[in-house]
């Protein structure tokens, strides 16, 4: 007898809500998130037939990747150049002092910041949080504009972020 599952509904791909903490204007424009790949390592052990795998003990996680629409203002875009340009190599003191700046607000006590995914239920109600921890953009995609286009599509960007450790995924009740 075959077993059935309890739950039969199938993940939304539209139904999730972001919040970055220290992103607010990204959160309002985020169109598309991944969450990151996991693996795991094998060892192989040699045999006379045929090597037999086995399971490792380090897991590799991927980056964060995000896309989002970039408003009119690029107060979404610049919130995370600012924040690169913050942790790389700024040009003058003002550039450096975003560092600063970062550690005096109340949502960041450092230059890295928690992101949060939450997954909805095809309702619409919060079902599971995906949290990555000390999180910091690695990336920032190009902006393309185009004086050829054939319609007014929004400009999509996207970005890369690192994260310490694993990843989170706890259920909402």
């Amino acid at each position: 007898m075959a077993l059935k599952p309890t739950e039969i509904n199938q993940l939304n791909v539209v139904s999730f809500q972001t919040n970055f903490m220290r992103l607010p204007n990204v959160n309002f424009f985020c169109q598309r998130v991944t969450i990151p790949s996991l693996a795991i390592g094998t060892a192989l052990q040699p045999t006379v037939f045929s090597d037999i795998p086995l399971e490792g003990d380090k897991l590799v996680f991927e980056q964060l990747n995000i896309s989002f629409y970039v408003s009119e203002d690029l107060s979404n875009y610049l919130e995370i150049y600012d924040w690169l340009i913050s942790l790389g190599f700024p040009d003058d003191n003002v550039q450096f002092n975003l560092k600063n700046e970062a550690l005096n607000t109340e949502a960041n006590k450092t230059i890295k910041s928690d992101m949060n995914l939450i997954l909805e239920t095809n309702k619409s109600n919060p079902n599971y949080s995906v949290t990555f921890r000390d999180a910091f953009p690695v990336s920032l995609g190009s902006i393309e504009l185009d004086v050829a286009a054939t319609s007014l599509e929004p400009i999509v960007v996207d970005a890369t972020f690192a994260y310490v450790g694993s990843f989170s995924i706890e259920k909402i009740n």
